[in-house]
């Protein structure tokens, strides 16, 4: 596990459970292809505002958002949600949904808790954040806005190591915690997944921004090329280069990721 995240891990959970102990209705479920979607929702139902769907990375859970969630800015501008992600957590750890296109429609429902008219800003890390590209794609009048956060876009950008087939063989995945296979597995399907998603970056019309790292190893600044060359129909992308950073954004710039999110908020 990176440093950041395990620095992050216990205050992460003593956050999750201060929230639920707050708010016990917040943690909900719903059902879509005989799997059950474990979310959280903070929302004032009687008052029409945006909607925040916070999307984790791989791997990840819920909980990788529960700074964003417990923020009063952000609580006060929007209704937010984060989930565990088919294949994590509570919705069917170690269970693998792969392909971008099976994972949006998974998640669709949750765009349904958005009231008419108002703003729906997806938030993703890493994987997720070609995820909610995909899912742009997929459902384009029911998005308004995307923040991207170290999101590996460009197929050409992306290579898979020799280990990471090997991981994928019976004998060496029975002794890997659960979650850790899906990681492996998600990742071997990311550059076709991102070839796959080529021919449909002119269907995605939301404003749009990319927060990368420069000491990135993993998702390296020339992604922020392609994306202006890609997201030709989008009426803004704003491609936000975070200096000394790796990454760990959500963990490790929360400031610069909530002005961001704020931003479309606020866009007219």
């Amino acid at each position: 596990m990176p440093k950041e995240i395990r620095d992050a891990e216990q205050p992460s959970i003593d956050g999750a459970a201060r929230l639920l102990a707050a708010r016990p209705d917040a943690l909900r479920q719903y059902t879509v292809d005989g799997r059950s979607i474990r979310y959280v929702e903070l929302a004032q139902p009687e008052t029409p505002r945006p909607l925040v769907i916070f999307v984790h990375g791989s791997p990840g859970l819920w909980r990788t958002w529960v700074p964003y969630l417990n923020d009063p800015d952000l609580q006060a501008k929007a209704d937010l949600i984060a989930m565990d992600r088919p294949g994590f957590g509570d919705s069917g750890s170690g269970d693998a949904v792969l392909g971008f296109a099976a994972q949006a429609r998974m998640l669709a429902p949750l765009l349904d808790r958005a009231q008419p008219g108002q703003r729906v800003v997806l938030v993703g890390h890493a994987l997720a954040g070609a995820l909610i590209a995909r899912m742009a794609m997929a459902y384009p009048d029911r998005i308004t806005d995307l923040v991207m956060t170290a999101a590996p876009l460009d197929p050409n950008l992306q290579q898979e190591s020799w280990f990471q087939y090997l991981a994928d063989l019976a004998p060496v995945t029975w002794p890997l915690p659960r979650e850790i296979v899906v990681f492996n597995r998600e990742y071997l399907r990311l550059a076709e997944e991102l070839r796959e998603m080529q021919p449909l970056w002119p269907k995605v019309g939301q404003r749009v921004s990319l927060l990368l790292g420069t000491d990135d190893a993993e998702v390296p600044l020339a992604t922020g090329r392609f994306a202006r060359q890609m997201l030709s129909s989008a009426p803004a992308v704003n491609v936000i280069e975070l200096p000394a950073t790796n990454h760990f954004i959500p963990w490790t710039r929360f400031g610069p990721l909530k002005a961001a999110i704020l931003g479309h908020l606020d866009a007219p």
